[in-house]
């Protein structure tokens, strides 16, 4: 890109000599304040892999590398004090222009990092790293304030590494998409913005008016119709007002003003929100100015006979006063949209092209805080292919997702046809979740009515959002000719993976579902759901324990189930670690109970749902659970008539005492999300899907199998928490902080789905 090189290397030269003095002040200072250069380098990693030294002015002690982390805060004891003005005002990075002129840098550009932190992520820098390193970029838009961000943190350079950087990187990547001479003028313009416009003092003092909003905005509307008269005696007599027309100016003040406030009342200007200025609020600020115009004139000129008041100072003072009534409403505005402006959107592809859609561009257009840049939308209707919503175009129906997905690469997809049925929505949210970015789906009138806003009214977090890949996608037909007419009971049947059995093998219609549940609490919310969904389901739910020998042979022998699940189990790993007996007792003895009773009833198939913490278990859940699958493998050598399998598979997502619904409840309190350690991983599904590939599982078993299912790739789990804190909209580490509290007892890093034999 010879164009852009050419862009930086003039602004370059152009800003050293312009700032040449500043750059002399900056240096003379630096040099007064103690010992040490002027000018700190730090080796940094550039353009394809080339190392290079980055200049910037000295802001720490000398030698500071051997003081401490890399990483600083703005309370670091080793930052000096004219060193801490300078990173308040980012003005130590005035040396980088060399940079640019060496062809080190660019103006604008994914920001270098030492050698440290790029051989962490060599991966993503090989990408990155393509083009020149900037001195300015979208990363150092969104954490202007690093040094404060970290102020409040415990280990800066591990919140640094985790955290901050992966965030950089992305909005890096997201640079590399969009890059071009008209992106990099724009991301200048926001930064010099940045810099000198105070957004946020003026939001805070806005926030401390807002109890006296009414009076405040009558006060400053009386305030800029004083100005405007001002101005109109003073333009008219070229800045310079005769003491006998200022003596009138002063005189009639108070009735134009009074007149003014009267008609300010009556066309409601005295109470709008100016944050939601419209077309209406501009036409009734017209009227209010020329009717109290037309009737201050004819008061001042008929009713006090006065002929010396000018007649062009009415007219300029009407069309003054419309511009500033109109302007100061305009500057709110602008205030909202540059307080709510981020340098990185998410990009939104929204399905559906009707009045919903349009509703849902306008919010987003009228409320910049919200992180959406919308790339299209796609209408099932071909005859609205190429048609312009709001500005967004349709860029075709459902059948060209494909392509779509390919070039635009949203982000996030939302559903945006609320009046759909609920079979039609089911088959739209199958067809756009193969593509395994989050979906999400905008609500129908009543439910928005009833919050407030659109946007804050969208259902989101679905776990099939966290899977980071397509979910499992198979046919039902093989699976319902399998379980039809059949006799089938499930252990646990009020847990998370027991409840989803008894839903989808009720939809199959079995010729009876036997429940078979300790907590009767679950057991009462499933019955009553299967019963409300299906109708003519057969449906026994039996309170006991799976450990009460006879309790568990009298509902076999009752029902004479052909199939059981076992999902009865003790899971969670730090309760099990402080309760082993309770563990032992429940998830061998009790499995070995059902095991054996299955046998001596001639129950056709037993499957017993074991974990991914079975495999070289390191603690007493996983123990418990290799033990169950030995014995169940022990049972299936002993017993022909009986069939034996095991399914094997990770985490569930949004079961009970799973990540997922922590970290929501933890979001919605505004944080902290607590993460174990920053690279513990482990495989997920959704518990439909898990549930789906059991059915199939049990389906093709003939006994002695042990079934893993294909999880895809493990998950960290600390991406998994900064997903969620993305899909609520958040930014990880800045809205809402994550905190490492260490890996509780018998946790391991990572999970295995295969012993070593």
């Amino acid at each position: 890109m010879k164009v852009k090189r050419m862009f930086d290397v003039i602004m370059s030269f152009i800003g050293l000599l312009v700032l040449s003095p500043l750059f002399l002040l900056i240096a003379f200072l630096i040099k007064l304040s103690g010992r040490g250069p002027v000018f700190y380098k730090q080796k940094r990693i550039g353009r394809n892999f080339k190392p290079f030294f980055l200049y910037k002015f000295r802001t720490m002690v000398p030698d500071v590398e051997k003081k401490g982390s890399l990483t600083t805060s703005s309370s670091d004891k080793r930052i000096t004090k004219i060193g801490y003005i300078l990173k308040k005002t980012k003005l130590d990075g005035i040396p980088q222009l060399i940079n640019v002129l060496k062809g080190n840098m660019s103006l604008v550009g994914p920001r270098p990092e030492v050698e440290k932190y790029v051989k962490m992520y060599e991966k993503d820098y090989k990408e990155i790293l393509k083009i020149r390193p900037g001195i300015i970029d979208l990363a150092s838009l969104q954490f202007k304030d690093e040094s404060d961000f970290f102020r409040e943190k415990g280990n800066c350079e591990e919140y640094y590494v985790h955290i901050v950087l992966p965030e950089k990187i992305r909005l890096a990547k997201q640079y590399l998409k969009n890059r071009s001479l008209w992106f990099d003028i724009k991301i200048i313009f926001k930064t010099i913005l940045d810099i000198f416009y105070p957004v946020q003092k003026i939001e805070d003092l806005i926030k401390r008016l807002t109890p006296y909003h009414r009076v405040v905005v009558v006060s400053i509307q009386i305030l800029l119709l004083t100005i405007s008269n001002y101005l109109a005696f003073f333009l008219r007599f070229d800045g310079k007002i005769p003491p006998f027309y200022f003596k009138i100016f002063l005189t009639y003040l108070p009735l134009l003003l009074f007149l003014r406030v009267i008609f300010l009342f009556l066309f409601g200007l005295h109470r709008g929100l100016w944050r939601y200025t419209s077309i209406q609020d501009v036409i009734s600020i017209f009227f209010c100015i020329s009717f109290s115009s037309m009737t201050f004139f004819a008061i001042v000129r008929y009713g006090f006979g006065n002929y010396s008041y000018c007649r062009s100072i009415y007219l300029i003072d009407a069309l003054l006063s419309f511009l500033l009534l109109t302007g100061i409403r305009m500057f709110r505005r602008i205030h909202v949209v540059l307080n709510g402006a981020k340098s990185y959107k998410k990009k939104l592809l929204i399905i559906g092209a009707g009045d919903a859609a349009e509703l849902l561009l306008r919010e987003i257009e009228y409320s910049p805080q919200y992180p959406y840049q919308v790339v299209g939308l796609v209408d099932d209707n071909p005859q609205k292919k190429g048609v312009r919503i709001r500005g967004v175009k349709v860029l075709g129906t459902r059948k060209d997702l494909p392509c779509l997905m390919s070039r635009e690469d949203p982000d996030e997809i939302l559903i945006a046809i609320p009046s759909a049925s609920g079979e039609n929505l089911k088959g739209i949210i199958e067809d756009v979740r193969r593509y395994g970015k989050p979906v999400k789906i905008m609500p129908g009138l009543w439910q928005i009515l009833s919050g407030n806003g659109l946007l804050d009214q969208i259902k989101v977090v679905e776990p099939e959002d966290l899977l980071f890949r397509p979910p499992v996608f198979t046919k039902t037909e093989e699976l319902k000719s399998f379980y039809t007419q059949k006799r089938i009971m499930v252990t646990g049947a009020g847990g998370s993976i027991g409840s989803e059995l008894s839903r989808q093998l009720a939809q199959f219609g079995p010729e009876v579902l036997i429940l078979f549940e300790k907590h009767e609490e679950s057991l009462f919310k499933i019955d009553l759901e299967i019963r409300n969904r299906f109708k003519n389901a057969k449906i026994i739910s039996a309170i006991g324990d799976i450990t009460n020998e006879t309790r568990v042979g009298e509902i076999i022998k009752k029902n004479q189930p052909q199939i059981i699940f076992h999902a009865a189990a003790y899971k969670h790993v730090h309760l099990m670690e402080e309760n082993p007996y309770e563990a032992f007792k429940n998830n061998v003895l009790g499995t070995k109970t059902v095991a054996k009773l299955a046998s001596q009833n001639g129950v056709e198939k037993f499957i017993f749902i074991s974990t991914d913490k079975a495999v070289n278990p390191i603690n007493v859940m996983g123990m418990t659970k290799r033990i169950g699958e030995l014995m169940v493998m022990e049972f299936s050598q002993k017993n022909y008539e009986t069939k034996y399998s095991v399914v094997r598979f990770g985490n569930v997502l949004d079961s009970s005492g799973s990540v997922v619904p922590i970290f929501r409840d933890q979001i919605r309190k505004g944080g902290p999300i607590t993460v174990t350690h920053p690279e513990v991983a482990r495989y997920f599904m959704t518990i439909p899907e898990a549930v789906h590939l059991v059915l199939h599982a049990a389906m093709m078993s003939e006994g002695g199998e042990i079934f893993v299912l294909d999880m895809g790739q493990p998950v960290k789990i600390l991406d998994l928490a900064k997903r969620m804190i993305e899909l609520y909209g958040y930014v990880p580490g800045k809205d809402i902080e994550i905190v490492f509290t260490g890996l509780r007892p018998g946790e391991k890093l990572y999970e295995e789905l295969f012993n070593n034999d």
